[in-house]
């Protein structure tokens, strides 16, 4: 399991969290319609292919992390990776 995560922009590096992860996906559910059911069979599934796509790594950075989620999810489950877009959107400013 990753240890590190590069923060965006070089705004340094910080400990690996796995509940910031879980979190962050658990929050975009949530603007959905899905059942509670649904968000935590989604969010379980979702932490489980991230952290095994991960788990090889030291550190890794904010922007591929955001990409392997948003990727699957569009697969998965679309309207979830829309509501994380709109999030950075309106929240934080950031376009793909």
């Amino acid at each position: 399991m990753p240890e590190e995560v590069q923060k965006r922009g070089n705004r340094g590096i910080e400990k690996f969290d796995i509940n910031k992860l879980r979190s962050s996906i658990e929050k975009a559910s949530r603007e959905t319609s899905y059942s509670e059911e649904k968000i935590s069979f989604l969010v379980e599934e979702m932490v489980s292919y991230v952290m095994n796509n991960i788990s090889h790594l030291q550190r890794i950075d904010t922007q591929s992390l955001r990409t392997l989620i948003l990727n699957k999810l569009d697969e998965l489950y679309p309207e979830v990776a829309e509501a994380w877009r709109k999030y950075d959107r309106e929240v934080k400013g950031r376009e793909d």
